[in-house]
């Protein structure tokens, strides 16, 4: 099982680490919202819900973290990856069909091996 599959239609040369591999799905809400002044009740005004953040660490050889560090470098990214479910038959289902931005990247070479870490942002 791949944790990412695709960044715009190329696999990765490596995966990400075991432990360097989060995603997270939050809830996008307005500047209006909040708790009142009188009672604390929370006020949510969603903007728009479930959306994603894929936190990713790499290590490998250099020519594989620069190939993975090029293709997280596009202004824009359509990402296949792995959320944490299965279909009926046991088979990881891949989250298709949002594009993401590349965050907080940084880079790391010494000598033959490489490290990257970067965050994936949906627009």
């Amino acid at each position: 099982m791949l944790a990412i599959q695709s960044i715009n239609n190329t696999q990765p040369a490596v995966q990400p680490l075991r432990d360097g591999y989060q995603v997270l799905r939050s809830d996008l809400l307005s500047d209006s919202s909040g708790r009142t002044a009188e009672t604390g009740k929370a006020l949510r005004y969603m903007v728009r819900q479930n959306t994603y953040k894929i936190t990713l660490k790499f290590k490998g050889p250099a020519s594989d973290i620069h190939q993975v560090e090029e293709l997280v470098s596009a202004y824009e990214l359509a990402v296949s990856f792995f959320d944490g479910q299965f279909d009926n038959n046991g088979q990881p289902i891949y989250v298709t069909g949002h594009k993401f931005y590349p965050s907080d990247r940084t880079a790391n070479y010494t000598g033959y091996m490489g490290e990257l870490s970067v965050n994936l942002i949906e627009i």
